[in-house]
Order: structure tokens, then C-alpha cells, then sequence
């Protein structure tokens, strides 16, 4: 928004460097060895931050290409819910193996982030 309204080049390069953050999310997953039982999840992960990462790179051309910038902005929303999809399958194969990881320990950040989220969620947008 501030690259377009007000004219903030630092906006642009901002974008980029959070594009290149999911390019090196995609690339260490990818160098990650997995169990064959999270070769689909791990897949799923490793689509998901690298479709991110080209989308938002997309966002970076607003000012001469705002076409492509429009399109990256409707596939937004599906790339995000796949990138939350992909991380809740990875909790579910280990929910499903009967592994659960504590707070705390190496790895339960990972494997616990989209229950996490949907807890903290539950607790703070709570209806009277």
C-alpha cells in the first residue's frame, strides 16, 4: 500500500525480502530428510512457501507491471490457506502416529503451529 499511495520505493524492496524469506523457507524444507509418512505433508510445505514466495515477488512489480500484481493478489488468500493446510497436515500425521511434541521441545513449534494459532484465537476472540 505504501509503494502505491506513497510512492515508497523501501515498501518494494521490503516485499522482496519477504519473498526471498519464503524461497529459503521452501529450499530448507526441501533439503530436510523426512519419514515416508511425511513425504506428502512435506511436499505440500515445500509448494506452498514457494508458491508465497513468487506470489508476493508478484506484488513487488505494482508499479510497472500492476496486472501481474492484481493476479497475485486474488491467488493470495488460496496460497495462504494452502500453506495452513499444509502445515495442519504435517500436525496430523503426527497426531495420527500418536507422536505429540510439548511446548518447548525441538520441533513443536513447527508441528504445533496452526493449533496453537487456532487456540490462541479461540482465547482472545472470544463473543460476550
Amino acid at each position: 500500500q505504501d509503494a502505491v499511495k506513497k510512492n515508497d520505493a523501501t515498501a518494494l524492496t521490503h516485499i522482496i525480502s519477504i519473498a526471498k524469506g519464503y524461497r529459503i523457507a521452501a529450499t530448507a524444507v526441501l533439503a530436510l530428510p523426512v519419514p515416508s509418512e511425511l513425504a506428502s505433508a512435506d511436499l505440500a510445505l515445500i509448494n506452498a512457501f514457494a508458491r508465497l514466495a513468487g506470489i508476493i515477488q508478484d506484488f513487488a512489480v505494482v508499479n510497472s507491471d500492476p496486472l501481474t500484481t492484481m493476479l497475485a493478489i486474488q491467488q493470495y488468500p488460496k496460497a495462504v490457506l494452502n500453506l495452513s493446510n499444509a502445515f495442519l497436515e504435517v500436525h496430523n500425521v503426527y497426531k495420527t502416529a500418536g507422536i505429540s511434541l510439548v511446548d518447548g521441545t525441538p520441533g513443536a513449534a513447527f508441528v504445533n503451529l496452526i493449533p496453537n494459532i487456532v487456540t490462541e484465537q479461540k482465547t482472545t476472540h472470544t463473543t460476550p
